[in-house]
């Protein structure tokens, strides 16, 4: 299982970095959080407005999905992005 977190946007442009990791369940408390994972329910993009935002698409499994930094995503999705960003 691998797990990918992509940015762009932002003030730069560029983004505020990445993350991959290819062995999600080694950590606790992404293990957790992707136990509570419902991949299924999101939907591909939540836009939200505002300039210069930091763009985010979380990748697992083959299921992609974008937001931006202030939109309202749903609370599985904030938590495992939130394990996986912390890394």
């Amino acid at each position: 299982m691998r797990l990918t977190i992509t940015t762009d946007g932002g003030f730069t442009g560029r983004g505020i970095g990445s993350v991959t990791i290819d062995d999600p369940e080694s950590r606790e408390e992404l293990r957790e959080a992707l136990a509570n994972a419902r991949p299924e329910t999101w939907q591909p993009e939540y836009a939200a407005g505002g300039a210069d935002l930091v763009r985010y698409t979380l990748t697992l499994d083959g299921v992609s999905v974008t937001w931006v930094e202030t939109a309202v995503i749903p609370d599985d999705l904030r938590r495992l992005f939130t394990a996986a960003w912390r890394r």
